[in-house]
């Protein structure tokens, strides 16, 4: 292992290779690609996607209960 000045951990070797390897580029290059592709970007609206209502398989968008003048929470939890 080769050793660097001041406060900075150990560097190995054989990281540094892999730093700019084809494998490395192409998994930046791929998350650039789904960043790209989102539904969803900063400043732009909402997308409406489809949702599925458990009790009876009846098919709405989420932009549908949307009331006027008030917005719209949306909780991605578990109750566990």
């Amino acid at each position: 292992m080769k050793e660097q000045g001041g406060d900075d951990p150990p560097l190995c070797i054989s990281d540094s290779n892999r730093l700019f390897s084809v494998e490395s580029l192409k998994a930046v290059w791929h998350g650039h690609k789904l960043d790209f592709l989102k539904a969803a970007h900063l400043g732009r609206g909402a997308p409406n996607t489809e949702v599925v209502h458990l009790e009876d398989q009846r098919r709405s968008r989420i932009l549908d209960y949307a009331k006027d003048k008030r917005p719209l929470i949306l909780n991605f939890g578990s109750c566990t």
